[in-house]
């Protein structure tokens, strides 16, 4: 009976807290992924703005778009990107196969942080993926089923790439970049001499699988999302003060912004080149 008591109060401290904190509310997805699972608190600052984002994520989450779908681009000091396509297969495959994209209910209308909702994309920090404009830039409102996840301050994107959600604990994302990479970007139909770099850096595990989201789903255990609120406030404040320094507001260099293209993946049908054993070029990430 203690034990229960103690546990309830611990519940209600943390919902009172939450209640009176600026950034404790959001809903919580909880992403199982081939090498361990990480949580995503949407919409943490409880932005009118961001309620398209919620419901886009929401919708991808609760019809199990995302199961099966495949981590495309771990950039060391960028981005984690995901949500982007299935594949048919577990390895990079040997021979040609088909691979197609998760797909859109429908683009989502862009609200950059440095116009009208206060966050940076600093560390812990989500955003969509955008598809470009045609004219070297992004297409603002073009989000769908890609994001990517911020692995140190990417101020410079805040002009374009809207901070929707933020993640309480990195482990499961530390892990992943942690991983031997593959470059696809040398082949056809994955980018080959367009610039887009969404391939670049492919983590895959030991055993040379692809890393997968096995399911995603709403967490609905109260302290489960207490804790994960909570979790997220340092990091929406650190969004919120680089935001309110202007940090987003200096153009990076040309150079800087071809190497940090986060494309929205092409929609309809793509295909991988296949690879001989020693043509596959994978690289092991750095001790930490």
């Amino acid at each position: 009976m203690p034990y229960r008591l103690s546990l309830a109060l611990l519940v209600a401290a943390l919902l009172s807290s939450s209640a009176s904190a600026p950034f404790a509310s959001g809903q919580v997805v909880r992403f199982d992924t081939s090498v361990g699972d990480f949580d995503m608190v949407l919409n943490p600052t409880n932005n009118p703005l961001l309620q398209g984002h919620v419901d886009n994520m929401l919708e991808y989450v609760e019809t199990n778009r995302y199961r099966s779908s495949w981590i495309n681009r771990a950039a060391e000091n960028f981005v984690l990107q995901m949500g982007g396509f299935y594949s048919h297969t577990k390895r990079v495959p040997m021979s040609i196969v088909s691979t197609h994209a998760v797909g859109s209910f429908g683009n989502i209308a862009g609200e950059p942080a440095a116009e009208n909702t206060p966050l940076s994309n600093t560390v812990g920090t989500v955003a969509l993926a955008l598809p470009g404009n045609g004219a070297g830039g992004t297409n603002q409102d073009g989000g769908s089923s890609s994001f990517f996840v911020n692995l140190t301050s990417n101020a410079f994107l805040d002009a374009d790439f809207t901070v929707f959600a933020a993640i309480p604990d990195m482990t499961t994302i530390n892990k992943i970049m942690a991983l031997m990479q593959t470059d696809l970007t040398a082949v056809p139909d994955f980018g080959a001499g367009d610039g887009n770099l969404g391939f670049s850096d492919v983590p895959l595990q030991d055993n040379g699988f692809q890393v997968f989201i096995k399911r995603t789903f709403v967490i609905n255990d109260t302290l489960a999302v207490a804790r994960a609120r909570a979790g997220v406030e340092s990091i929406m404040s650190a969004s919120a003060a680089a935001a309110g320094a202007g940090g987003g507001s200096t153009a990076p260099s040309s150079a800087s912004l071809s190497g940090a293209v986060v494309p929205e993946p092409t929609s309809g049908l793509l295909l991988i080149a296949g690879f001989l054993g020693g043509s596959l070029l994978a690289k092991r990430r750095r001790a930490r």
